[in-house]
C-alpha cells in the first residue's frame, strides 16, 4: 500500500467497517432527531438533481429536506417526490433572495451545487455563501458546479465540516491539471485535494478515493460499472448528506455513504443488468444498500 505525505496506509473499505459506521435509529424520535437538509440544487438545463439530492438524502434517513430551487424545477420534480419540502421561490433569480431568507442554523446539513449552473446569479450566490460557510460548524458538501465555481475563484476556505465530491473533470479543475494526470494517481490527487482544502475529499470513478483531514485514505472497490451512469453522482451526494443530517461527522459520512451507494448499484444491477440502470431508480435501492450493510 502507498502513503503520501502525512496520510496514513489506504483502507480499503469492508462491510464491517461499513456496518460500524451507521447511525443509531430509535424509537422515542421525530423527524427533527434525523436532521434537517438545506439542497441548493437544481436549474433549467439539470431539473432532476434537485430531485435526486433530495429524495436520496430522504431515502438514506434524513428526517426532512428543503430544496431551495426556481419555481420551474419545483413544478418539474414536486409530483416525482411530494417528500420534498420547497421555498417558495418564484424567481429564476431565487439565489439572490435565499441569504436573507434562509435561516441556515435551523439545519443539520447542507447540500450546494448538484445541477445547480454555473451562471452570474449562481456565482454572485456562492460568494456569498461561502462566506456564510467559513465561519459556520454545520456539514457543507460541495458537488458539481459548486465545485466548478470554486474553481474558478481559487476559493479554498469552504467551511470547518466541508465534504467535496468531484469527478475526475472537476477534480482536474479544482487542482488545475488534466484529467488523464487525475486518473494516473487517483490516491495522489484525492491527498492533494483534501489538504489543499481541508475537506474530506471524495474522487468518485471506479474504485472511488476518500482523503480526509485527519490523515486517513480508503478506497471503495465493489462499485460496479452500473454507477456510471448521470445523475449517480447526484445521488451520492444525497446518501453522503443524509448521514451528515443524522449526525456523522463528514470523515464517517463519506465513507458509509460511498459504500452504501456502492451497494445499492449492486442490488439494483440483478434487476435491471449493469445496462440499464437510470439515477432516478437509484434512488429506489438505497434501501437495499443499507439492508446489505446491516445483515
Amino acid at each position: 500500500m502507498r502513503q503520501y505525505g502525512k496520510m496514513n496506509v489506504c483502507k480499503i473499505i469492508t462491510k464491517d467497517m461499513a456496518k460500524s459506521l451507521l447511525p443509531n435509529r430509535i424509537d422515542n424520535s421525530n423527524k427533527g432527531t434525523y436532521g434537517k437538509v438545506l439542497n441548493f440544487s437544481g436549474c433549467k438545463e439539470y431539473t432532476g438533481a434537485g430531485y435526486l439530492s433530495s429524495a436520496a438524502a430522504l431515502k438514506t434517513g434524513a428526517g426532512l429536506v428543503k430544496l431551495a430551487a426556481p419555481d420551474y424545477v419545483r413544478e418539474k420534480i414536486a409530483c416525482l417526490c411530494p417528500d420534498i419540502v420547497f421555498y417558495d421561490t418564484e424567481s429564476k433569480y431565487y439565489l439572490s433572495k435565499l441569504p436573507k431568507i434562509a435561516d441556515y442554523g435551523q439545519y443539520s446539513a447542507i447540500i450546494a451545487g448538484c445541477g445547480l449552473g454555473n451562471n452570474e446569479h449562481t456565482k454572485k450566490f456562492m460568494k456569498e455563501f461561502l462566506e456564510f460557510a467559513q465561519n459556520t460548524n454545520i456539514p457543507i458538501i460541495y458537488d458539481a458546479d459548486a465545485l466548478n465555481i470554486i474553481a474558478e475563484t481559487n476559493t479554498t476556505n469552504l467551511g470547518k465540516n466541508s465534504v467535496i465530491t468531484p469527478h475526475p473533470g472537476e477534480m482536474a479543475r479544482l487542482m488545475q491539471t488534466d484529467i488523464a494526470d487525475i486518473q494516473s494517481s487517483r490516491e495522489q490527487w484525492a491527498v492533494k485535494a483534501c489538504q489543499k482544502y481541508n475537506a474530506v475529499t471524495v474522487l468518485k470513478g471506479h474504485n472511488t478515493v476518500i482523503a480526509t483531514p485527519g490523515g486517513n485514505l480508503y478506497v471503495e472497490k465493489t462499485a460496479s460499472n452500473i454507477l456510471a451512469k448521470a445523475g449517480t453522482g447526484d445521488v451520492l451526494t444525497g446518501i453522503i448528506t443524509g448521514y451528515l443530517a443524522q449526525g456523522l461527522t463528514p470523515e464517517p459520512a463519506a465513507v458509509l455513504g460511498v459504500y452504501v451507494h456502492a451497494q445499492a448499484g449492486r442490488h439494483a444491477e440483478k434487476i435491471t443488468t449493469s445496462y440499464g440502470l437510470l439515477a432516478s431508480e437509484l434512488v429506489n435501492f438505497i434501501p437495499d444498500g443499507i439492508k446489505a450493510v446491516i445483515d
